[in-house]
């Protein structure tokens, strides 16, 4: 049984997660993989099973967040179908890889991966780097197919959306910036679809936790899952309030150093 405390963290995680989603259009795993890692330390879940655990419920996680992005970009226009459908074939081999390469490393590894990730994204909200401007070349098939399988194997190690990866891709192919933010968005729906069943079905060894079916925890799907889409609206108003180069600048130090304690943990625990 989960106490009292801790549903009113997994709660508020998603909460959290949900509003800075909102806020700087990112997705919400970056926050809530590290957050559930140590909520899940905390809670006294398998040590060595802590960041599959994270990463497989995030992914749970994102159907649903994904689900509201996604119909709310559709609504406004935004998506551009024709590249879904010829992206997605690489995406979910991406992701499969991502998952079966994910079971063969420990948790410290995969926390590892997890930090230098949230350090390089810091860097860049940090440094203010420019998007790729547009240009008018065609999506050639060849590079569909390498980004696809990019971004769907980081997703599916990381248990995370691929924005950061698709978005200037996306720009870059002549997109404009509403079109790229709506198209990624619809990625992810079938990133966090396919890597939940992959999280289901391609897993490691029973893990042994009452709630949980392959690394997937589902007490925790249902407490983050309906706060992180209460949020989501709440970041998009402040969005329109705050000055964003200062939220960014603030994220960034957030990241940076929710990257540099995981990477602290994997010099400790070496």
């Amino acid at each position: 049984m989960l106490s009292v405390l801790n549903m009113s963290l997994l709660g508020a995680l998603g909460l959290v997660a949900g509003t800075l989603s909102g806020l700087f259009g990112i997705g919400g795993g970056m926050v809530i993989v590290p957050g559930l890692f140590y909520l899940f330390g905390v809670m006294g879940l398998p040590e060595m099973t802590l960041m599959h655990l994270a990463a497989g419920t995030s992914m749970t996680i994102m159907i649903f967040t994904a689900t509201s992005s996604m119909l709310s970009h559709h609504l406004r226009g935004n998506i551009q179908w024709p590249i879904l459908w010829r992206i997605l074939p690489a995406i979910a081999v991406g992701v499969i890889l991502g998952k079966l390469l994910a079971n063969q490393l420990n948790s410290q590894w995969l926390e590892g991966f997890f930090g230098l990730f949230l350090l390089a994204v810091a860097l860049k909200l940090g440094l203010g780097l420019p998007t790729p401007e547009q240009v008018t070349a065609p999506l050639k098939p060849k590079w569909i197919n390498l980004v696809g399988t990019v971004l769907g194997f980081k997703s599916g190690i990381l248990g995370i959306g691929g924005g950061a990866i698709s978005v200037p891709f996306l720009l870059y192919s002549g997109l404009s910036m509403g079109q790229a933010s709506g198209t990624s968005a619809a990625f992810t729906l079938p990133i966090a679809i396919i890597g939940t069943a992959s999280c289901l079905w391609l897993v490691p060894p029973e893990i042994g936790v009452t709630g949980v079916t392959g690394t997937v925890y589902w007490p925790a799907v249902a407490l983050v899952a309906p706060f992180t889409v209460l949020g989501a609206p709440i970041g998009a108003q402040l969005s329109h309030v705050i000055p964003q180069a200062q939220l960014k600048r603030l994220f960034a130090l957030f990241l940076l150093g929710l990257g540099l304690r995981l990477l602290g943990d994997i010099v400790a625990f070496a």
